[in-house]
């Protein structure tokens, strides 16, 4: 279980929708779907995205809490062109 309060989890939330708002809009859907599938049913696994591609489809992220090896599975179940530790890349 992630030991972020709330208000943490709303200003990361916050930021996030920021770095997705900066990708092309095909690419920050699919984004976003894999930030809402790494909360999903208690999971608690959250990332915090940087650098993204202004209409673009690479975003770059630091993990923040929960199960790391998730969000490569997740990123692979999606389908993502390449995903690395801090790197996401959306198909064009």
């Amino acid at each position: 279980m992630s030991n972020l309060t709330p208000q943490e989890k709303d200003e990361l939330f916050d930021h996030n929708v920021h770095e997705i708002n900066k990708m092309a809009v095909a690419a920050g859907s699919m984004v976003k779907g894999l930030i809402q599938e790494l909360d999903r049913k208690n999971r608690d696994t959250f990332i915090k995205l940087r650098d993204a591609e202004k209409n673009g489809h690479v975003v770059h992220y630091d993990f923040v809490a929960g199960d790391k090896d998730l969000v490569q599975r997740v990123a692979t179940a999606l389908g993502f062109k390449t995903h690395t530790e801090s790197k996401l890349e959306v198909r064009s």
